[in-house]
């Protein structure tokens, strides 16, 4: 080469094609010389060329897909090589793009919030933005991987992947996640029976068939208590001693999306329990003004809490809450009771058999 000719720097690469989100080795070099320092410059084709704020060295890293090129200078005033060759570098999308579903039930249903996610697998240090394909349209670019929405129609969908570097091209689009979305469904309610002794219980089992994920809420009314929500039984099953007319419902997700409230299940209280009527004393034979007491026993009454009537010769009482009344024998003739829960949505008992009082008159003492 004549001495009086000016250099060309040279510009050598790795390689010309990395993955998004890798980086490349540049060299640049002016050959058979000493005292240089370098200068970069990248331009894409829809950046005019700018000049790089590192690698006077004569190598640097880059992760940016563009055309680069280079040149050497030295000595005060500077002298300038010749700018080298471009080299263009290429980033390509070797990342696997996916569509997550959160939550992931299998069944969806109309008008319930789900979150799909475009996962970019391998995506260590670079920022990406996101477009979705929908069963009806397709979405601008958005800078959250996360895309929250309400279930509509069932369809597929898929998304791709680009760097927030516009040089780069995007991924190619996911495999598509198919969403089956259904009409809301019903809540269904069975119970093991619908007639119970009372002091016992039965169970209820709420359901949506079909589908997981679900929480339960139950209301229960009577024909004097209007409808109230229960607190116990999330997980689809209560046991009730109370007689009344029962209902339940699903929710699942958050916000909580409710299935349709089930049909009403009637829930009888029925008195297997026998009632009898004791006497103490115990005395067959009862005179006027003497106090004796008479007993209501509900057999088999363990855990209940109950109320008593009675029925005389003479009258009827009203509802009390001690088994036990304490007379003065007046007439004779028959007693009976019958007994009652506390929780008025329980009927009463049926009157005992009579106990048959019989009652003489005053006794009299002799005395000699």
């Amino acid at each position: 080469m004549p001495m009086s000719d000016k250099p060309k720097a040279k510009l050598t690469a790795g390689t010309t094609t990395v993955s998004v989100g890798d980086r490349v080795t540049l060299i640049c070099s002016v050959e058979k010389s000493a005292g240089w320092k370098y200068e970069w410059f990248r331009r894409t084709s829809y950046l005019s060329e700018y000049r790089l704020n590192d690698g006077e060295n004569g190598e640097i890293r880059v992760s940016q897909g563009g055309i680069y090129r280079c040149r050497g200078s030295r000595g005060e005033p500077a002298f300038y090589s010749d700018t080298s060759d471009e080299v263009n570098i290429y980033i390509t999308f070797s990342n696997k793009v996916i569509v997550t579903q959160k939550p992931s039930w299998s069944q969806i249903f109309r008008g319930e919030t789900i979150t799909l996610t475009c996962e970019v697998q391998g995506d260590e240090g670079v920022q990406w933005m996101y477009e979705w394909r929908t069963p009806q349209s397709q979405t601008s670019w958005r800078n959250n991987k996360d895309w929250t929405i309400t279930a509509s129609i069932s369809g597929e969908y898929s998304c791709k992947s680009r760097s927030t570097y516009y040089s780069y091209p995007s991924t190619n689009w996911s495999e598509a996640l198919s969403l089956s979305v259904s009409d809301k469904p019903k809540a269904k309610l069975t119970a093991g029976t619908t007639t119970v002794s009372v002091g016992d219980r039965v169970t209820l089992i709420c359901s949506v068939e079909k589908s997981a994920g679900w929480k339960y809420e139950w209301f229960r009314r009577t024909s004097y208590l209007s409808e109230y929500r229960l607190n116990d039984g999330e997980n689809g099953e209560i046991r009730v001693s109370q007689g009344g007319i029962y209902r339940c419902r699903g929710s699942r997700g958050e916000p909580a999306f409710y299935s349709d409230t089930s049909d009403e299940v009637n829930i009888y209280i029925t008195f297997s329990n026998k009632v009898i009527v004791t006497q103490k004393p115990s005395w067959s034979q009862i005179f006027r003004g003497e106090t004796i007491t008479l007993t209501c026993e509900v057999q088999g009454d363990e855990g209940v809490q109950w109320m008593y009537e009675w029925r005389t010769p003479q009258s009827q009482t009203s509802w009390r809450n001690n088994k036990d009344w304490t007379i003065t024998a007046s007439i004779s003739g028959e007693y009976s009771c019958k007994s009652r829960s506390t929780y008025y949505s329980y009927p009463s008992t049926n009157w005992s058999e009579a106990l048959s009082l019989s009652v003489s008159g005053v006794l009299m003492f002799l005395l000699f």
